[in-house]
């Protein structure tokens, strides 16, 4: 009774993995995968997977079928072509189909260790297609039988962890998985996920973090060590013999230290004559000078002058130059490394090449995402970021069920779309939509369209007409939504939030982007966005730098474009860490506009920080993350 069980959630597993077919994928899963230039590891593994998939073609019996068709797909994952593994559990389902009475239909019976691996199987495609709810629900009934597969397991649980945000809960298991692990393969890859967790943390939540685990203690200053050698390469290297001095009989003390300085060594761009590509005039001259700026603050409190470069700057605004024109004379005055443009238009237009001459950094993105131009890296304070941090957030949270309020414009269209595509990939339902106009303050009748408080009135008007009296009552608003996400800008938020409590939603958290808040404090005007928790750059949240008071003392005009310093800031530093964040799919770079790390299209993707206006100020808190099991293998 116990097999059939098993049986019978395996095949349920696999067939709930299956009706994922349908969810967006990323561009590497899909077709163009076949187009994305292949590695010597990607070709040496899809040649092995095609040989066990022969040998499971060749083989006598079912289990070995099973066991081949498991390691090709393994292999598959690894190499990021999912659809291929996800074929082999399709074919490993149609093995094992079930008779009118629920009985699996088999020549021989499915042990409880096969059974196993393929369920951490389906677990491990969910979590690479990160379908978390997924996942946690095949991790939670899987029962593994073998050590390797309890290893697995553990080592799945950690991934999960990682998925979810809680980054510490995964070093925290992985640390105690390392003693489990026996060969170096093993204990590197481990290292490695620890590290992806580790760095996953902004500046701020690693200083933060506390532990009483030695191992864990020598990993957190390790990480403090690498951080602080992104701003200064010059200091890199000693301050990571003082950390080993520190940690001598530390895990990664032993080859992992090494290939990390060798890595990041290797990869650190010497960028000797920079370009910048900006429009100097026209409508966009006040976020160029912001921008140049903070481009100008960095490089004149760059400490590493050892490796300092040039930097000159082209007017992409001269209408005597096309574009093309302009970037073949950048290129005939030896620039190294372009900055710019700003223009999506422009940006489109080298997205379209197969490769670029030099490293370009663009200060904006394109309008398709998907890219594949070498020494294209692109750059810019995306609204959909924001959007999807809000959406990880709120599913965090447990908030399920989402009301979604945004502009009547082509900006606030987007972050709703972004917003409600994320939210339901992760497990989330927009139940209630509404949009307002972006040229009134009056926002009731969008508000009561949002939560039914039109329907409410119709109920209280045909109560009456039935009892012939006019009653007193409150309206009732729709009470099956758990939170509201609010795509405004601070003008607008300022007359909602009351709005909301007005129309009897006081009670719903509300979550938005940085737009609604200024960059500087006004209790007075931002007293009404009390409760309002928001997604903004450590710049503006976590900042007493000295270029921030260099900003403030110099260019107070500016004071509304501060994110634009922020982003010249982060663009002159990443030029050095372009191949680092390229090469490594664990790295990071800890920025002023957030914790910077490039995705697969070579598109920055950025981490925030939160706040919740407190008293009329936004406040910096940590979101409240539930904890983690303890167990081990």
């Amino acid at each position: 009774m116990k097999s059939y069980t098993l049986k019978l959630f395996l095949l349920l597993c696999i067939s709930i993995l299956t009706a994922c077919d349908t969810q967006p994928v990323k561009p590497e899963q899909a077709d163009d995968a076949e187009l994305q230039p292949v590695t010597e590891q990607q070709a040496t593994l899809t040649e092995e997977a095609t040989r066990l998939l022969q040998l499971a073609e060749d083989s006598d019996t079912e289990a070995q079928q099973l066991e081949y068709r498991i390691q090709a797909a393994q292999l598959y994952i690894v190499i990021g072509k999912i659809n291929l593994a996800k074929e082999q559990l399709n074919i490993l389902k149609s093995l094992y189909p079930l008779d009118e009475t629920g009985v699996a239909v088999s020549t021989e019976p499915v042990s409880a260790s096969t059974t196993a691996a393929l369920s951490l199987l389906a677990a491990e495609i969910a979590i690479a297609e990160k379908n978390i709810q997924l996942a946690e629900q095949l991790t939670a009934e899987v029962k593994p039988v073998t050590r390797a597969q309890q290893i697995k397991f553990y080592s799945l649980k950690a991934d999960i962890d990682y998925l979810n945000g809680n980054y510490m809960f995964a070093v925290d298991r992985r640390v105690q998985l390392d003693t489990y692990l026996h060969d170096e393969k093993s204990k590197s890859q481990n290292n490695k996920k620890i590290w992806a967790a580790l760095s996953s943390l902004t500046t701020t939540q690693l200083n933060n973090q506390q532990s009483r685990k030695p191992v864990i203690i020598g990993w957190l200053d390790l990480a403090k060590v690498v951080r602080s050698g992104q701003q200064n390469v010059d200091q890199f290297e000693n301050n990571l013999l003082d950390w080993g001095t520190r940690h001598p009989l530390h895990p990664a003390n032993a080859t992992f230290l090494s290939e990390i300085i060798t890595d990041y060594q290797t990869d650190i761009s010497e960028a000797k004559h920079i370009a910048v590509l900006l429009p100097m005039h026209g409508d966009l001259s006040n976020v160029t000078a912001t921008i140049k700026n903070g481009l100008l603050s960095a490089f004149y409190n760059d400490s590493n002058s050892a490796i300092k470069p040039a930097i000159n700057f082209y007017d992409s605004s001269n209408e005597n130059l096309t574009f093309n024109q302009l970037y073949q004379q950048v290129l005939d005055d030896g620039a190294t490394t372009i900055i710019g443009p700003l223009n999506k238009v422009l940006i489109s237009q080298l997205a379209q090449q197969r490769e670029l001459e030099v490293p370009v950094l663009t200060l904006n993105y394109s309008e398709n995402s998907f890219s594949q131009t070498k020494n294209l890296y692109q750059f810019g304070l995306s609204p959909i970021d924001e959007a999807h941090q809000v959406a990880e957030l709120a599913i965090k949270q447990n908030k399920k069920r989402a009301a979604v309020f945004y502009p009547d414009s082509e900006w606030g269209r987007r972050l709703s779309k972004a917003f409600t595509e994320h939210y339901e990939l992760l497990g989330g339902k927009v139940l209630t939509e509404a949009n307002y106009a972006v040229d009134t303050n009056d926002y009731r009748r969008p508000i009561r369209s949002l939560f039914n408080l039109d329907q409410s009135a119709i109920r209280h008007r045909k109560l009456d007409n039935v009892i012939g009296k006019n009653t007193q009552t409150e309206p009732y608003r729709r009470q099956d939504i758990d939170m509201i996400f609010l795509a405004a800008t601070h003008r607008s938020a300022r007359s909602i939030m009351p709005a909301f409590k007005f129309h009897h939603a006081g009670d719903l958290p509300v979550y938005s982007t940085s737009h609604v808040y200024t960059g500087k404090i006004n209790r007075d005007l931002d007293r009404d966005l009390n409760g309002l928790v928001f997604c903004d750059a450590p710049w503006i949240l976590q900042n007493d730098s000295d270029l921030a008071k260099v900003f403030t003392q110099n260019w107070p005009q500016q004071e509304n474009l501060t994110r634009l310093f922020a982003l010249g800031i982060d663009a002159y530093h990443l030029v050095y860490n372009l191949n680092y964040l390229e090469n490594k799919d664990y790295a990071f770079y800890s920025g002023q506009t957030g914790n910077i790390q490039l995705d697969d299209n070579n598109r920055m993707t950025r981490t925030l920080l939160w706040a919740k206006f407190t008293k009329g100020q936004p406040v910096y808190f940590e979101p409240a993350i539930s904890e983690a099991e303890t167990d081990t293998p």
